[in-house]
């Protein structure tokens, strides 16, 4: 039988969020080409938690990517925008760049102003030898700040905000391996500026030359121009005398690291666990370096405030929000209570608004769903109104049906009654009636004669002296006395 095979989950529920933060990384309004690629090294350096091809539309507002935060569990965005200024010639020009950096869904919402920058290709131009980028993006970077102890409240501030963009080290159940970029943030407590760097880890064997590490990486030397590995080793190649045995003190190879060694050479440690790369096993010493991977910025933090401005109709905390720090505006006290006191104010009446327009909402939900219902129940009664109609109408076809049955059955057998369907009678009678109704209007004496005919239907012979006889006798009868003429 064979042996049933075992399916090995590549993905596990829980494991790629692991309650690390996301982000959007993305520009706001119309910027330069620059920013826009800035824009896509920034997103470079926040892999593996953020949106890597998030595409932005001139259309899209803030609220559109709000709406999407709490369905994606993302927690901070990261905006670029650079502003217009009108020009000389009265056209628009773009002009400083911004970023801000929010946190979802309540804020605060920091503001800095992007001295300069320059980008991740450029730091790759400027570079000796460049690097081609392996996997170290598959895992997040470590985020080191220095000179952040100052006891300001933005310093503070600040602190907090960009310890939230990374994921915290647990140092008990991290594995080395993943610790191979490191975001540096170097704060200049005299300029009030930060400087953002992006370095990748790399160690390598300690008290070499460059050409031993060659050889212990097992890339293959090119010794067509060395007698043995020996002349290659001593650098006696093409026949001449070599400068001897190179250690890794007298090695170019230093200045490959951008990173020089501190006091005491204290970037050399042994390494608690395996690392990436041949030969780095667990007990190793070996010399950490730090290559720059880019992009570099200079930051200045311009505004903290509450809450994320233009976010009130996404169900974040909109506009109107209270600063909570401001570089150039300097306020006292009673300002800021009076400020403060004025914004929750404004709250208040926003809910309140907010609450009204919610009620008159479901009043007319209700109103609305009450007419669709009388509406129904006119239509119930006006159905039960169309199957009476119906049924009458099907009653009234029986009543026909049965009407003609007798005549549809019998109509070939039985023969028509003569007195019944003779026309003739029937125009007789018809005519009598109307001689009736004419002599009765022009007051006739012989309605007598009339009615003794009626009386007598049946027929009899008759001579025609005899007739002729009878009737001039009794229009003598009838016939008024003729007054005599004189004429002649």
């Amino acid at each position: 039988m064979a042996k049933r095979r075992k399916k090995t989950r590549t993905h596990l529920k829980g494991q790629a969020g692991g309650g690390s933060p996301k982000s959007f990384v993305m520009r706001s309004g119309n910027v330069g080409r620059n920013v826009a690629s800035l824009v896509q090294d920034v997103r470079r350096t926040m892999e593996p938690n953020t949106a890597s091809r998030l595409r932005e539309r001139k259309s899209n507002k803030l609220r559109d990517f709000l709406t999407m935060c709490g369905p994606l569990g993302v927690s901070h965005l990261i905006m670029f925008g650079q502003k217009q200024k009108a020009s000389r010639s009265g056209g628009q020009s773009l002009g400083n760049v911004n970023l801000r950096v929010a946190r979802t869904p309540r804020g605060p919402t920091v503001t800095f102003r992007v001295n300069k920058f320059a980008l991740a290709s450029d730091v790759a131009k400027a570079q000796r030898r460049a690097r081609a980028p392996g996997g170290e993006f598959q895992t997040a970077p470590l985020l080191v700040l220095n000179n952040f102890g100052s006891a300001e409240k933005h310093v503070k501030l600040l602190v907090s905000v960009f310890q939230g963009l990374f994921p915290p080290i647990q140092v008990q159940t991290m594995h080395l391996s993943s610790a191979r970029r490191i975001v540096l943030l170097n704060y200049h407590e005299e300029t009030g500026t930060i400087d953002w760097r992006h370095y990748l880890i790399s160690v390598r064997p300690v008290g070499v030359s460059r050409r031993v590490r060659k050889v212990l990486a097992r890339s293959l030397p090119d010794l067509g121009k060395a007698g043995d590995i020996a002349d290659y080793l001593l650098g006696n190649a093409n026949g001449t005398d070599g400068d001897g045995f190179e250690t890794d003190a007298s090695s170019a190879s230093e200045a490959e690291s951008d990173v020089e060694d501190g006091p005491g050479g204290s970037s050399k440690v042994t390494l608690p666990s395996r690392y990436v790369g041949r030969g780095n096993a667990s007990g190793q010493q070996r010399a950490v370096r730090l290559r720059e991977l880019g992009p570099r910025m200079e930051l200045r933090c311009v505004k903290i405030e509450e809450g994320i401005p233009g976010a009130a109709k996404a169900g974040g905390s909109g506009g109107g929000n209270e600063v909570l720090w401001h570089d150039y505006v300097q306020k006292s006290g009673k300002e800021g209570q009076r400020l403060r006191k004025e914004a929750l104010e404004r709250e208040k009446q926003r809910k309140q608004r907010r609450e009204e327009q919610e009620e008159n909402v479901r009043r007319k939900k209700e109103a609305s769903g009450k007419g669709k219902a009388k509406a129904a129940g006119h239509g119930e009664d006006g159905e039960e109104d169309e199957e009476e109609a119906e049924r009458q109408q099907e009653g009234q076809d029986e009543e026909d049906e049965d009407e003609f049955a007798y005549e549809d059955a019998h109509g070939a057998s039985v023969a028509p009654d003569g007195d019944l369907f003779d026309d003739d009678d029937d125009d007789d009678d018809v005519d009598d009636a109307f001689d009736d109704e004419a002599s009765m209007d022009e007051g006739d004496i012989g309605d007598e004669d009339d009615e003794e005919d009626d009386s007598d239907l049946t027929p009899f012979e008759i001579d025609e002296d005899e007739d002729d006889d009878e009737e001039a006798s009794e229009e003598e009868e009838q016939a008024p006395p003729r007054k005599k003429s004189n004429r002649r």
